[in-house]
Parts: C-alpha cells; structure tokens; sequence
C-alpha cells in the first residue's frame, strides 16, 4: 500500500520510502546480515521473519526500479566481522541491491563508529548525512533536536528513532485491549521512518501529547497496509505502556 506524502515523497507499507523524483528508496535499519548468526543463537526467529524481509525486499526493487538505495543505520552492528552463512548471506544482499548498476549509500549517526571489515568489503563507505533532492537523509535517536532544514521545500528524513504508538482496540471478549504499532511520523520538520525489520522494533511509544501539533502519523499493519493515527483524538496511554525492556545479555529481558 501507497500513502502519496507529497509530489516527491511516497510512504510504503513494506516500510519504505520512496523519493521518485530521484528515484531513490530509503530503507531504515535493514540487518539482513544478522540472520545468520541470529539463527543459531538463544533468541531465535523463526524463518518466516527473514523470508518475509527478502520477500519486502525484493519486492520493493521491482516494483520502484529505482537508481539509488539508500540504507539508515549499521548493517551489522560495528561493521564488523561476519559468522559462517552470515558472509554469503551479505553478498547475496548487496548484489541485489547493486543490481543494474545501483548506487548504494549508507547513512549512520556516527561514521567513525562504522567502519569495519564488513562494509570495507562491500565497498559502501558510511556518512553522516546525505542529500537527496531538497531532503536530508539521516539516523539519529532523537527527532527534537534538529536544526532548522536549509530548504524551505525539504525536510529531514531520519531512520534512527522507531515511532511506536499505543491504539485501544476491542478485544476477543469485547474489552479493550491496547495494541503497539509500528509507524510514520512526520514531526513538522522531520520524517520518521520505522525499521525495515520487526525485530528492531521500537522501546519508547509515542505519546501524542508531546508531539507538536502539525505532527501526523500512520500505523503499519502487517505490512500491507497503513492506517492515518487522528493523533489528537488517541487517549493518554496506560501506566505501563509507555516503554519496552530491553533485552539483556543473551537475550534475557530486564526486571
């Protein structure tokens, strides 16, 4: 499912953005290349996860065509080194995303943190920030610290914060129930993006009271369709609701 955002910005359900004046797809923390190794570790996922990332993937290259793909965030955490299938599973991304002669730009909060064997192979260098038409690709953790976008026509698009939003919906029994969504955020001055892949889901959830008031959203459901939030009508969120553990070491969650 397509939202037309504006002129030269579309909103995709398989969380993407595309810019077809540049023809440039914009994906936000993709970690294909974790999948082997998370395969063999404590918190596994099942297959259908990463099936279902080369299938949006895939998806996403052949319906857009397009010239330039442009990945927000680490591939691999540090770039660094790579575990038995991992190796060949990288390769296998970056000659589709390379494929008929794509360009590839990586952009990640902090380059000089980023550069490891990994992507020195691959041959992508990280930047910090990269302009593509009147917008300004970024990955940072925070969406209200941005200084003002030098073009009036442009905003920032930012792949490091993961908009997360509480929704009461009937439940089974006809109760309500209070269901976290993936979602777009446009903040008046920045475009947030959700993550390319589920499992890096979001940790702090959206409370609309704090968001300014131009602030619009839409939740992803499933991947194949998005549904606008009316941001003013949301109630507060229950205690308790407001954030994620993280996981701990090995995958254990914090108390």
């Amino acid at each position: 499912m397509h939202i037309p955002f504006s002129d030269d910005v579309i909103l995709d359900s398989r969380r993407a953005v595309f810019l077809p004046r540049q023809e440039t797809l914009v994906i936000a923390d993709l970690f294909l290349g974790l999948g082997a190794a998370r395969r063999k570790r404590p918190d596994l996922l099942p297959d259908s996860q990463h099936s279902d990332i080369w299938e949006r993937l895939l998806g996403l290259l052949d319906e857009f065509q397009p010239k330039r793909v442009a990945l927000l965030g680490d591939i691999k955490p540090n770039q660094g080194t790579v575990e038995d299938d991992e190796a060949e599973e990288m390769r296998t991304l970056f000659r589709k995303l390379k494929g008929r002669d794509r360009e590839v730009v990586q952009v990640v909060g902090h380059p000089e943190r980023s550069v490891g064997p990994v992507m020195e192979k691959i041959g992508v260098q990280p930047v910090e920030q990269f302009r593509v038409g009147s917008h300004t690709l970024m990955h940072r953790r925070r969406i209200f610290v941005y200084p003002r976008h030098d073009s009036a026509n442009g905003f920032w698009i930012n792949g490091g914060l993961h908009p997360l939003f509480a929704v009461p919906v009937p439940g089974p029994d006809g109760k309500e129930e209070w269901v976290r969504y993936p979602a777009f955020l446009y903040t008046g001055f920045a475009l947030v993006i959700p993550p390319f892949v589920s499992y890096a889901q979001g940790w702090e959830v959206m409370q609309p009271e704090r968001l300014p008031r131009q602030a619009r959203a839409w939740r992803v459901l499933g991947g194949h369709e998005m549904v606008p939030l009316s941001l003013p009508d949301l109630p507060p969120v229950p205690p308790g609701l407001e954030s994620i553990s993280r996981p701990g070491p090995r995958g254990k969650r914090k108390e």
